[in-house]
C-alpha cells in the first residue's frame, strides 16, 4: 500500500509540473492575484465579479506569482490534497487499523477527480481539507464527552477557513452547524445541562466560523455592501440596509454595452434543465444519486464533467449491514451519512449537477467507503457456508477490480492529455505547449509584444481567460454582448454609434474568438446580427493578427 500511494504521489507529481491551462486559473485563480501584483495590492476590479470570490488559497497563489512562478501554486493545491489524505489515513488508522488507513488514503488520491484537480490551480482541495479537518475535529469533541467549547471553536475556524476558500463551504457550515447540537444531544447526559450545551455549542462554532471567514466577509462589505457578494446580493444589501442597487458587478457605463439585461423568461430547476437539454428520462434523473459514482467524463456536462470513483460506492453496505455495524462505528458512520448526503441532494437542487461541486464531502465518501469495505469483509467472515462464502468474496473482489481498473484507465487517460514528457524533455517550449490547450494564447502573444499599458482589450468569447495577457482587458461579460453592442433594446445601433461606445469607455481593442461569434450570429443570432457585426467591423476597426480563428481588431480612433 505505501508503494501504490508513492506510485499515485509520484504520477500527480509529474502532471503538476507543466504550466497552468485550465480554465478557472486563468479566468480567476491565477489572473486576480496576478492583477494584484500588478497594482501593488489588493485593489476591486469592478469587471471581475470573481473576484470578490473567497481567495484563502489564492492569496498562497499570490506569493507564488509574485516569487515569479506559476507552475508551484499547482503544487500547493496538491498540498490540500496530500493533507487530506494524511487526516483519512490517521483518523482511519485509530479506528480500524493501519491498513485501512493506506487504503482509504489511497482511494482518495486515486480517484480521478481528486487527481484531475490535484493538477491544476483550483481551490476545491482545500475547501475538502478543512471540511474534513472541521467533522474529525467535531469526533474528537464527541469522544472526549464535549468537555469544552474550545475544541468547538476550533473546528468552527476549520469551517470557516473552508467557507474563505469558496463559496461552497456555506453548506457544510449549514449542516456542521445543525450536527454540533445532535452530537452534543447524544453525548451529554440530561443531568448535565444537555440542551443548554447543545444550543451553546452550536452558538460557539458558528461564531467561530464566522470569526475565521471575517477578512473575506469585511472586504466585500466595504466594497459591496454584501459580506458573501454575488451571493443573494439584492435580499442580502436589503436585510443591511444597503441601496438594492447592482454593486458594482460592472461598475462603468461600458455596461450599456456588456450587461446582461433583465431575464424576464421562464427559469428551470437545475434537474428539469437535464430533461431538457439531455433529454433524460424522470427515471434516469432520479438515478442521478447511483450515477454519479459510475458515469462521468470531463468536459461533458451531461455526464458531470468529472469522475468519482466506483470504489466510494462501497458505502453502500453501511446501509445493508446496519444492524451488523459495531456499536463504536455508529455515530461517526451516521454523520458521516448525514453531512455527505444531505450536502450532495442539497447541491442537485441547487445548481447543475458537476462531480467538483461535490468535492467538499469526498473524504466523507472515502471514509465512508472504508467502513462498508470493513463491516463486508467482518460480515463474509462470519458466513458459514463456504459457497455463500466464497461467491461474496469474488464478488467483492471484482467490485474492487472494476473500481481499481477505472482510476487506472482515468490515469492514462489524464496522462495522454496532459502529455508532461513533451515538455520536460524540451520538446514543446512553454508558449507552444499552452497554444496548444488555449487557442486564444498566439494573440496574447501578439498583443504582449505590440501593445502597450495605454491600451484596454475587450475580450468577445474568450471563455474570459485573461491570465497570459498581459494589457488591460475587460473579460466577456454574462450574457449575450454582442447584442449589447449592436442593439440598444430592439433598435439597430448603427456601426459608429457602437464604436463610439467602445471609445467613451477607453476600449482600444477587441479579441474576438470568431469558432463561436460568427456561427453564433448566423445561426443564433438576431435578425441582422450578422450583417451588423460584419459592418461594424468592416467600418469601424482594423484587422491586426488572425491566429486559430481568434481575431485582434483596432478600434479606429
Amino acid at each position: 500500500m505505501w508503494v501504490a500511494l508513492a506510485c499515485v504521489v509520484g504520477f500527480i507529481a509529474l502532471l503538476c509540473l507543466v504550466p497552468p491551462v485550465s480554465r478557472d486559473a486563468l479566468v480567476h485563480h491565477l489572473a486576480v492575484p496576478k492583477l494584484y501584483i500588478k497594482a501593488g495590492g489588493m485593489v476591486e476590479i469592478p469587471t471581475m465579479e470573481w473576484s470578490y470570490y473567497p481567495m484563502n488559497l489564492d492569496l498562497l497563489y499570490w506569493a507564488c506569482l509574485w516569487f515569479g512562478n506559476d507552475i508551484l501554486p499547482k503544487f500547493v493545491h496538491f498540498a490540500f490534497g496530500l493533507g487530506t489524505a494524511v487526516l483519512i489515513y490517521r483518523y482511519l488508522r485509530d479506528k480500524l487499523g493501519g491498513i485501512w488507513g493506506l487504503w482509504g488514503a489511497f482511494v482518495f488520491l486515486s480517484t480521478p477527480i481528486i487527481m484531475k484537480l490535484s493538477t491544476t490551480v483550483y481551490v476545491d482541495l482545500g475547501l475538502a481539507f478543512f471540511s474534513l479537518g472541521a467533522i474529525l475535529a467535531l469526533f474528537r469533541c464527541r469522544e472526549e464527552g464535549f468537555p469544552g467549547w474550545r475544541r468547538v471553536a476550533w473546528a468552527g475556524v476549520l469551517c470557516g477557513l473552508g467557507l474563505g476558500v469558496k463559496y461552497n463551504g456555506l453548506l457544510i457550515l449549514l449542516l456542521l452547524a445543525a450536527l454540533v447540537p445532535i452530537l452534543v444531544s447524544r453525548t451529554v447526559p440530561k443531568e448535565g445541562h444537555r440542551d443548554v450545551k447543545a444550543i451553546g455549542f452550536g452558538a460557539v462554532f458558528v461564531v467561530a466560523a464566522l470569526l475565521a471567514y471575517a477578512p473575506t466577509g469585511v472586504r466585500n462589505t466595504v466594497w459591496t455592501g454584501n459580506p458573501i457578494y454575488p451571493l443573494y446580493n439584492g435580499p442580502v444589501q436589503k436585510i443591511m440596509g444597503v441601496l438594492t442597487e447592482p454593486a458594482k458587478a460592472i461598475a462603468e457605463p461600458v455596461e450599456e454595452a456588456v450587461a446582461t439585461p433583465k431575464n424576464t423568461s421562464v427559469r428551470f430547476h437545475p434537474l428539469q434543465l437535464r430533461t431538457i437539454i439531455y433529454g433524460e428520462s424522470p427515471l434516469e434523473v432520479s438515478m442521478l444519486p447511483l450515477r454519479i459514482f459510475f458515469q462521468g467524463k470531463d468536459g461533458d456536462a451531461g455526464l458531470f464533467d468529472g469522475r468519482f470513483s466506483p470504489l466510494l460506492f462501497l458505502f453502500f453496505p453501511l446501509i445493508l449491514l446496519w444492524r451488523r455495524m459495531p456499536d463504536a462505528w455508529r455515530s461517526d458512520v451516521g454523520s458521516l451519512l448525514f453531512v455527505s448526503w444531505v450536502y450532495i441532494f442539497m447541491s442537485f437542487f441547487l445548481t447543475v449537477v458537476r462531480v467538483r461541486y461535490l468535492v467538499p464531502v469526498v473524504p466523507c465518501l472515502v471514509l465512508l467507503s472504508v467502513y462498508g469495505l470493513k463491516l463486508s469483509v467482518d460480515a463474509l467472515k462470519g458466513v458459514i457456508q463456504p459457497v455463500v462464502r466464497k461467491a461474496g468474496v469474488l464478488c467483492l473482489a471484482l467490485f474492487i477490480g472494476y473500481g481499481l481498473w477505472v482510476n487506472t484507465a482515468y490515469a492514462a487517460y489524464l496522462y495522454g492529455y496532459v502529455k508532461p514528457l513533451e515538455y520536460l524533455s524540451g520538446k514543446v517550449d512553454r508558449d507552444g505547449y499552452i497554444a496548444r490547450y488555449r487557442y486564444e494564447h498566439d494573440a496574447f502573444q501578439y498583443v504582449n509584444r505590440t501593445l502597450d499599458d495605454t491600451a484596454r482589450l475587450y475580450f468577445v468569447y474568450l471563455g474570459k481567460r485573461g491570465y497570459y495577457c498581459d494589457i488591460p482587458y475587460v473579460p466577456d461579460s454574462h450574457g449575450n454582448h454582442l447584442v449589447r453592442l449592436l442593439y440598444r433594446g430592439d433598435e439597430r445601433r448603427s456601426p459608429g454609434e457602437s464604436a463610439d461606445l467602445l471609445r467613451r469607455e477607453g476600449i482600444t481593442h477587441l479579441v474576438i474568438n470568431m469558432n463561436i461569434t460568427w456561427p453564433h450570429v448566423t445561426k443564433n443570432g438576431r435578425p441582422g446580427e450578422a450583417e451588423s457585426l460584419s459592418r461594424f467591423l468592416a467600418t469601424e476597426t482594423t484587422q491586426l493578427f488572425n491566429s486559430k480563428g481568434v481575431h485582434v481588431f483596432a478600434v479606429k480612433k
